[in-house]
């Protein structure tokens, strides 16, 4: 894991419009994430909680506006350097996402092979087995997805998403479909990352995200930035038209 000091928000969205059937999925909106911290986005559903992360990772483009990470448009990105900045990153999916024509063991060697190619098989298992183990997963590598159940899937996904130790991590609903065992032991991934200086975008209603271990929260409302700040910002707001959201979602 390394952390990010060169830029003091490395991804930021200017002006950044998403439309959908002709209605503003994301509407104008201005946001940018601090290198090294852990940054809650929140709102309602339909807000645009997962469509900002996914045009932050560079998944998705917008209709209009533009992305940057580290100062450079990743719509007019190359393929070497977009693939260089995704080797720098993780996401991990609400729904797990995991290729199901694929074995776990392979879904978590996809992104060990892309960030070295040198890997040995070896290396591979060797790696494999270790993050299993960080998050008390007992189950056959050469399953594939379909033959497990939904907790686990989303266990992997989260292996697959930092297994490499990426700069920033991508977290959309990281506690949906975990039982209390399960989300503790995300919590506790997301605090050692949190603690090495991991720059961490979490699309949640976790109340511990929120309140606990975020630094900044981003609140969404129908595809606009309502405000954003610290827990404490928030809470002690004196806005009539925010304190309803706020009370709705903390």
């Amino acid at each position: 894991m390394n952390k990010m000091t060169n830029n003091t928000t490395p991804i930021n969205l200017n002006h950044v419009s998403i439309f959908y059937n002709d209605r503003a999925a994301l509407d104008n909106l201005n946001l940018g994430f601090r290198a090294g911290e852990l940054t809650a986005v929140i709102g309602g559903s339909g807000s645009g909680k997962s469509l900002v992360l996914k045009c932050a990772a560079g998944l998705i483009f917008p209709d209009e506006g533009q992305v940057e990470f580290e100062g450079i448009n990743i719509a007019s990105m190359g393929e070497t350097v977009y693939q260089k900045m995704q080797s720098r990153t993780g996401f991990y999916f609400q729904d797990a996402a995991l290729w199901a024509n694929k074995t776990l063991g392979e879904n978590l060697s996809l992104p060990l092979l892309s960030a070295n190619k040198d890997l040995t098989d070896n290396d591979i298992r060797d790696k494999i087995a270790e993050s299993f183990a960080s998050v008390g997963l007992s189950i056959d590598p050469s399953l594939r997805p379909a033959s497990i159940p939904m907790g686990q899937r989303k266990l992997v996904s989260f292996l697959r998403a930092t297994i490499t130790g990426p700069e920033i991590l991508f977290l959309d609903a990281p506690l949906a479909f975990l039982d209390y065992t399960g989300s503790r032991q995300i919590l506790s991934k997301i605090e050692e990352f949190k603690d090495a200086g991991v720059t961490i975008i979490t699309a949640t209603h976790n109340r511990t995200l929120i309140d606990d271990m975020s630094d900044r929260i981003a609140v969404l409302s129908f595809g606009k930035l309502a405000v954003a700040g610290s827990y404490q910002e928030l809470v002690d707001s004196r806005d009539p038209s925010l304190m309803p959201l706020l009370q709705e979602l903390m």
